[in-house]
């Protein structure tokens, strides 16, 4: 921990974090994890987003420890950060501790309901009531998941051997790229170069870039934000700012519902210059599998008590709006009386705190309602649907 000591010195006083609550939770991760949590996982201490992760883990687990230590999501959240079991679990912890700093009461993992052979990820009383949740952290889509992992990537890669400073955004018009689209805009990469000034280009029916030499640009979900070279130029800190020109472009062009990749990467230039280029690229996406996802997962709760399925919003590419709002469709339907309600949370690790963004949406039809003092307790911050904005995010 001493040789952290320093790093978590200069992140305390940065973001909204006592230094005693990073220290508490590089201790519980180090407990369970046995070696040094960011080496074992190439995080680098150095960038504040890193360090934020590291104490929502050891927070969640804090928690987990405190709901009577059950071993089995204990095992779970000790697994490799790129498994499933990994990630359902840290959703399931994340929600644990939320209930546990709102101060609800006789909190359970994975308990007996009574007269009921399932049992729901999370339960807790309030009032009278036992209220109970299903946790889901769905996936990528199949196309989503060919898309991003194989050809977003690669595209991402061959702009970045081109454009070497600066940031370039790429706004696909198609949901699927193919190797003609992926010719077409390499071609087109080195007339950004020529002036080294913002500018703008249409590729008719393929893609509308933007070029800015100064790098400015929304990274990896941290909105607002612009990347800075460190002094040992191996990477990009982040640092918050009032800039964002995705929304812009999204909104010009019109395109409601999108899944992007960012690729970060430094150099020194020929006179010793530290810098940076980044390379982001979007693409429509349309993925409607949430009702699927609340229908399959309400059958693990008992229909006895409220219960609400909660959606980890991480993997879908899909915007919260457009699931809230299939979300409301479904159960305007009035065919399904089950569940009481669905909450869906997009972590956000910024640069200041980690916050969620929540809507929660309820279902009119439900024969078991929500205690409406409970909304309003798990919900002091987040949205309660009554007209749903599809490109909430």
């Amino acid at each position: 921990m001493e040789k952290f000591y320093e790093q978590f010195e200069i992140v305390s006083k940065q973001v909204n974090i006592s230094l005693d609550r990073i220290e508490r939770s590089y201790r519980i991760i180090e407990k369970y994890f046995g070696t040094d949590w960011f080496e074992k996982h190439k995080k680098d201490p150095k960038v504040i987003p890193n360090v934020l992760e590291m104490v929502l883990l050891g927070e969640s687990i804090f928690a987990v420890e405190k709901v009577g230590s059950p071993s089995k999501l204990l095992k779970k959240l000790i697994t490799p950060l790129n498994s499933e079991e990994y990630s359902s679990a840290r959703a399931e912890a994340q929600v644990i501790y939320k209930f546990l700093e709102l101060g609800l009461n006789n909190v359970r993992y994975e308990p007996l309901i009574r007269f009921f052979r399932r049992r729901p990820d999370i339960a807790h009383n309030f009032n009278s009531d036992i209220i109970q949740y299903e946790v889901v952290k769905p996936r990528l889509s199949a196309l989503d998941k060919e898309m991003w992992y194989e050809r977003q990537e690669d595209l991402a890669n061959k702009i970045v051997d081109i454009v070497k400073f600066g940031s370039l955004d790429v706004y696909l018009f198609e949901k699927e790229i193919t190797d003609i689209t992926i010719n077409n805009i390499i071609k087109e990469c080195p007339r950004f170069l020529v002036n080294n000034q913002e500018s703008e280009y249409l590729l008719p029916q393929v893609a509308f870039m933007v070029f800015d030499p100064t790098g400015n640009i929304q990274v990896g979900g941290h909105k607002t934000s612009y990347p800075e070279i460190r002094s040992d130029c191996s990477g990009a800190l982040l640092y918050d700012c009032n800039y964002d020109r995705s929304f812009k472009y999204l909104k010009k062009l019109k395109l409601k519902n999108t899944t992007n990749i960012a690729r970060v990467s430094s150099v020194v230039g020929i006179k010793g210059e530290k810098r940076v280029a980044i390379i982001r690229i979007m693409r429509p996406s349309e993925d409607k599998r949430v009702a699927m996802k609340i229908i399959d997962k309400s059958r693990q709760l008992s229909k006895a008590y409220p219960g609400i399925v909660v959606i980890e919003m991480g993997r879908p590419s899909a915007k919260m709006g457009f699931w809230a709002k299939l979300t409301e469709e479904l159960f305007n339907t009035k065919i399904y009386t089950f569940p009481s309600a669905v909450l869906l949370r997009s972590l956000h690790l910024g640069t200041k705190e980690f916050t969620w963004n929540e809507i929660i949406i309820e279902n009119s039809c439900a024969r078991k309602k929500l205690p409406k003092d409970l909304i309003k307790n798990i919900m002091p911050k987040g949205k309660i649907v009554e007209e749903i904005d599809p490109n909430f995010n």
